[in-house]
């Protein structure tokens, strides 16, 4: 019996593939992941983090609004910088490769938006520290509980619905932004 040989380009293609994922030729940073890391690292050296800041007063101006979003991008506190950009390949290239980039970023930016309008609306009900901080901390801790709740996780040491609160718990010791209440409305905005 006699076979034919395999063309040279499709074993080299399995072997290609028996490495990774399907599809990729090599392994890829998350895309999303990896653009805030670059723009929230860009921001801090342009020394924009202080024109970002969640202000309920400011967002009464129609020019304001789009704060309930870019507040995340901005940190005023390095300490706040470097726990948000230890967490994005901590955590947040985990979550982009299982939801896929788009859904990241649809999820990073309702999170966003969630968490900044309840902290404004605590901040309107008389909790002035609700708002007033930054930092993308609050998507870290709601996309952690939204997940923290997912049946299918893996099991660790630690219950998947602890970890989050245990960040919360933990986050205002290492940095002083965004503010406790803030943090609070990321996790609640999570649960949700």
């Amino acid at each position: 019996m006699h076979t034919a040989p395999r063309p040279l380009l499709t074993t080299f293609s399995q072997a290609m593939h028996a490495r990774g994922p399907p599809g990729l030729l090599f392994p890829v940073l998350p895309l999303a992941s990896s653009v805030l890391m670059l723009l929230m690292s860009s921001l801090w050296l342009l020394g924009a983090g202080p024109s970002l800041v969640l202000a309920p007063d400011l967002l009464l101006d129609p020019w304001q609004v789009h704060r309930l979003l870019t507040h995340v991008l901005g940190h005023t506190a390095l300490p706040g910088l470097l726990l948000s950009l230890l967490l994005l390949p901590t955590l947040g290239w985990r979550q982009e490769c299982h939801l896929g980039t788009l859904r990241f970023l649809h999820a990073s930016t309702l999170l966003a938006v969630a968490s900044g309008l309840m902290a404004v609306l605590l901040a309107g009900l008389g909790v002035s520290s609700a708002a007033g901080g930054c930092g993308y901390m609050p998507v870290h801790l709601a996309m952690l509980a939204g997940q923290g709740y997912h049946p299918r996780q893996p099991r660790g040491a630690l219950p998947p619905w602890l970890l989050p609160w245990l960040l919360l718990a933990l986050t205002p010791l290492l940095s002083p932004e965004p503010p406790f209440l803030q943090l609070f409305c990321g996790l609640l905005a999570g649960l949700a």
